[in-house]
Formats: C-alpha cells, sequence, structure tokens
C-alpha cells in the first residue's frame, strides 16, 4: 500500500490521537525543506514509524538524486539498507547528501522511499544551497586587565567565537615582553595547548597564563595574542600592571666583611648597595652600630634614587678611639629606604702602633731590671 507524501508531511503535525487511526509504514524528517552550506555534506535526520503493523525489516532508499548528488543512509555510525521496526515503534538514521565539486547555490529536489512487507512510504526532501560563509573567528576575554606582583600568575578567561560555516582548527600563539611565559588551556583541562578546535558556530573558553619573570621591574606590560585558522586571524589584546617593592642587600665589592684599622687612623671601607626588587628604592640613609667613641661617616651620606637591578657605591671612613685596645671589634653598617633595609656586619682587627709596641717593651724590660736589681740587693739580707 503507497502513501502519499502529503500524508507523511501533514502527519508531523497531527495528534496523537490521529496517529492512532492510522495504520502502515511512516517515514519523516523534520524538516523537509531546508537550507545548507555549500561544500558541506548534508545530514538529514529520518525516523522511520511502525503504525500497527507486523514487525518487519523497512527497505530504504533514494528514489530521485539531484545530479551529481551521492546519497547514503546511516545508522549508529555506519552505511545502512534497512532498519528493523517493531510495532508501534520508531527507529532513528541519518541520511547524508553529499555535493559534487563546484555545485552552485539554487535549489536541489530529492525524493526518499521506506518500503516494508505490504507497507511503503515516500518522502520529497528539497535544500536550498547557499553560498559558503567565509571562515571568521574572534577571541575576546572577560577581563582583558590585571594586577599583581611578579610572582603573580596572570590568568585571563578568553572565549574563542568560530562564526564560519566549518568547523576549524585555532592555533593560539603570543608576543609578550621578554622574559614572560604564556600558556593556553581548555577551561575544563590541566595540559597547555598551542591549538583548539572550534566548531561551526560554536563558542570555546580557554584560560590564557602570562607569568613574568621574578625580576620583573614593577610596571605596565603588553601580550598580544593571536588566534590562527588559515588564512583567518583574530588579535587580543591583554594588559597587565606589576606592582614590587625594592630589596636591598649591602655588602663589600669582594664580599669580604673584615678589615684592619689603626688606633687614631682613617681606615677606608669602600662598600655597594644593591636593589635585587622589582621597584625603585628612595631616599636610603647611610648609619653604623660602632663601639664606644668611634667615628664612623659616610661617602655620600645619602642615596636619593636606586632602580632596580642597580647598585650605589659607598665609602665609609672608620676612625677607632685613641683608647682602643687591640683586638677585633665589630661595626654594623646599616642602610634604610623605608619599604626596605639591609645591613652588613664588619669585623674590625685594632692594631696598635710600631712606637708604642717599642714603648710597651722597654717599660716591660725596666720593670724586670727593677724587680731583679732589687731581689739581688735585699734578697741578701
Amino acid at each position: 500500500m503507497r502513501k502519499i507524501a502529503i500524508l507523511l508531511l501533514l502527519g508531523m503535525f497531527l495528534a496523537p490521537a490521529a496517529w492512532a487511526k492510522y495504520t502502515g509504514i511512516v517515514l519523516s524528517t523534520p524538516f523537509p525543506d531546508q537550507t545548507v552550506q555549500s561544500g558541506r555534506t548534508a545530514v538529514i535526520p529520518l525516523t522511520i514509524h511502525n503504525f500497527g503493523v507486523d514487525p518487519q525489516a523497512v527497505t530504504l532508499k533514494a528514489l530521485s538524486v539531484a545530479k551529481g548528488w551521492t546519497a547514503e543512509f546511516q545508522g549508529d555510525a555506519r552505511d545502512i539498507g534497512s532498519v528493523f521496526v517493531e510495532p508501534d515503534g520508531s527507529r532513528d538514521v541519518s541520511l547524508h547528501l553529499t555535493p559534487p565539486k563546484g555545485v552552485s547555490a539554487g535549489q536541489y529536489a530529492f525524493r526518499l522511499a521506506a518500503a516494508g512487507n505490504d507497507h511503503r512510504a515516500e518522502l520529497p526532501l528539497t535544500l536550498h544551497l547557499a553560498k559558503t560563509l567565509p571562515d571568521w573567528l574572534s577571541i575576546t576575554a572577560s577581563l582583558p586587565t590585571l594586577k599583581g606582583t611578579a610572582t603573580t600568575q596572570f590568568s585571563y578567561d578568553a572565549k574563542i567565537t568560530n562564526k564560519s560555516s566549518r568547523d576549524i582548527l585555532v592555533n593560539l600563539s603570543a608576543t609578550a615582553p621578554q622574559g614572560f611565559d604564556v600558556a593556553f588551556k581548555p577551561q575544563y583541562g590541566s595540559q597547555e595547548v598551542t591549538g583548539i578546535r572550534v566548531k561551526a558556530g560554536e563558542d570555546k573558553n580557554i584560560t590564557i597564563n602570562v607569568s613574568p619573570p621574578g625580576d620583573a621591574v614593577a610596571g605596565a606590560y603588553d601580550v598580544r595574542v593571536q588566534a590562527a585558522a588559515g588564512d583567518t586571524r583574530a588579535g587580543l589584546g591583554l594588559h597587565m600592571v606589576v606592582s614590587g617593592k625594592p630589596s636591598l642587600t649591602l655588602t663589600t665589592p669582594s664580599g669580604v666583611l673584615s678589615g684592619e684599622a689603626q688606633v687614631g687612623k682613617t681606615e677606608e671601607v669602600k662598600l655597594v648597595v644593591r636593589n635585587t626588587g622589582s621597584a625603585p628604592a628612595r631616599n636610603l640613609s647611610l648609619s653604623a652600630d660602632s663601639p664606644s667613641q668611634w667615628k664612623v661617616s659616610f661617602e655620600p651620606e645619602r642615596i636619593d634614587l636606586l632602580p632596580p637591578n642597580q647598585e650605589a657605591k659607598i665609602t665609609a671612613d672608620i676612625v677607632p678611639a685613641a683608647r682602643s685596645l687591640a683586638g677585633d671589634y665589630m661595626v654594623t653598617f646599616d642602610t634604610n629606604g623605608g619599604l626596605s633595609r639591609a645591613s652588613a656586619n664588619y669585623r674590625v682587627t685594632v692594631m696598635t702602633s710600631t712606637l708604642w709596641g717599642v714603648i710597651g717593651i722597654l717599660i716591660a724590660a725596666t720593670a724586670i731590671l727593677v724587680v731583679g736589681f732589687a731581689v739581688m740587693r735585699y734578697g741578701r739580707r
């Protein structure tokens, strides 16, 4: 029994009660007249219904196919020629219609058939072939400007949008300041990627992580991200503000923190102040903690500005007190800039002069002679 196509089309909109009075095989699709993009295989969903007839295998055929096109029925990702449908049951399959190369935009007609033991159904199908949309993509960030320190990992949430008519592989790259590391990750993944596949008309969310070098100077930096698919390009500018603070060290040019000095004489000690932080050090004052009656002065006495990764040379003049005894003494040098400070303990070995050493020997010798004379003279009594 052949069922006419008009019944099949009207049947899509009939109430269930109307279907209950119908017996036979029905072949249907939600959209029998639709527009598809050229250059792509059109996938048409089909449903074969069995209304009240015996369980049976239903053969599927393309009775009429537009010139140059190929038609293939598929079920569960395999090519098929028929389906088995139980009473009052249905089976979903798909029809893959592939246009020939160079096909022009226009209207193309097809006719399909589903044939069972005693029942048969046909379905007309019309495709309107549109021109292929050019590849078009965009990449945007919800918060393109972030602030942190040199140890912060700046994480940007970005979205890639594919508004073309085909699936594309988007390659990702970035241009960043020297020493900055840029990594791309899927939104729900931990593995770094350099490309991501985006379906036609789909959005894909990714995370862009930017890590500045640990010695990055405080300031503003820009990173340019590019998404590319063939000849299609899309760019995204990311901005970050790196805040920082100075970090000072104080030592001698050689790193040796010890020396000798003479009582009452000036001993020059060369010092180096280094800023290893990420922000300038300003208004650095110099001071010393020394033994009582010692004199310590600096040249220069103050450092107005010390940029990151720079150093300043200082001369410290040490004058031990006149009554200092020979031996080791500790002088602590200190530089203080408010946000950061540094100190260094310097060991000073005080040496008495040679003249005082000779006088001391003579005094000791004289004392020995006096004692010896006294013993010789009075010891006999």
